[in-house]
């Protein structure tokens, strides 16, 4: 009822204001002319509603409703009960679910906030009942969007956060997951076997966090443990080179997803034998593309990253 009432009104409806909001809102503004009318638009709505919060896979819904899930955010609600309500063609589902899953997503790998979010929607909402419904009217409005507040991240600034931002600062497992998940699939075509995950996915950083031991550094020496990081030399070649593998191996370029974890021996084990392990566990493409790779570091991690970046751009575009 919060979600259909501002869906609506277009306004923020606090819940335990709903009763006197919605009492004031049949009473004066009479949206409805008959009881009959009100309830069966409550019906619908709510079988609407049951759509976003209950989907089913054959649902042209599912992958919107299904990320805003990973990524929490519920304040979209008001507007997809409005686009529901207009009924959209699936064509045009496709491009709004496209439109609206690149503008958050981006915003949510810049590390970008989400407080206004509620707000945004609400304007957009009420730019629809004023402007029409339509996916070109979307876009148009978040496109227009500035500051970083509720602004629709660049290429250029998305692929800065993409190359350079800490993940697990940014976004949490499940954004992670859905974002690799994604990515994942850009390498299915029609040559490629149907495999169906029903298991959850495990983050696997390839290059591990705990690296000291088998992984040298690109000089071959070995790496500084964060007691020695904190004594040395800022400026010395040994911090610099430390300071980089461990900022790079929390980008997205040096994540991938497992059907389960490998076990944590493994996991930290040099590339020669993690990498046979990791194959070995997993057959989705995104790992298999690893076949490749004879060594994994610094210039391997950013050299995947650019490459996902690729994919990125073309699965969560911004145009004007």
């Amino acid at each position: 009822m919060q979600h259909f009432l501002a869906s609506r009104q277009t306004i923020d409806i606090p819940v335990k204001h709903l009763f006197v909001e919605y009492k004031f809102w049949i009473e004066k503004k009479k949206p409805f002319s008959t009881v009959t009318e009100e309830v069966a638009t409550l019906a619908r709505q709510g079988d609407d509603f049951r759509r976003i919060i209950q989907p089913k896979k054959s649902d042209i819904l599912y992958p919107l409703v299904t990320f805003l899930d990973h990524f929490d955010i519920s304040t979209a609600y008001p507007l997809l009960l409005r686009l529901l309500d207009t009924g959209l063609e699936d064509e045009q589902w496709q491009i709004v679910s496209e439109i609206l899953e690149s503008y958050l997503l981006r915003r949510a790998v810049c590390g970008l906030t989400t407080k206004n979010y509620n707000r945004v929607f609400l304007v957009l909402t009420r730019s629809l009942h004023r402007d029409g419904t339509s996916p070109e009217n979307i876009r148009k409005y978040l496109y227009g969007l500035k500051g970083d507040s509720t602004e629709w991240p660049s290429d250029q600034a998305f692929q800065k956060a993409w190359q350079s931002k800490h993940a697990y600062q940014t976004l949490q497992n499940p954004k992670i997951v859905h974002i690799l998940r994604r990515l994942n699939d850009t390498y299915i075509n029609v040559k490629s076997e149907n495999i169906t995950i029903n298991s959850p996915l495990t983050v696997e950083h390839i290059l591990p966090q705990s690296w000291i031991d088998h992984w040298p550094l690109p000089d071959g020496s070995k790496g500084l443990t964060w007691a020695e990081r904190i004594k040395a030399e800022s400026g010395g070649p040994m911090a610099i080179a430390a300071d980089r593998r461990n900022a790079l191996l929390q980008t997205l370029g040096n994540l991938t997803i497992l059907t389960q974890a490998l076990n944590s021996l493994v996991s930290n084990s040099g590339w020669t034998i993690k990498k046979p392990a990791l194959l070995k566990a997993s057959l989705l493409p995104i790992n298999q593309q690893l076949h490749e790779a004879d060594t994994w570091d610094e210039s391997a991690i950013e050299e995947r990253s650019k490459e996902l970046f690729e994919r990125a751009i073309k699965i969560w575009p911004r145009q004007p």
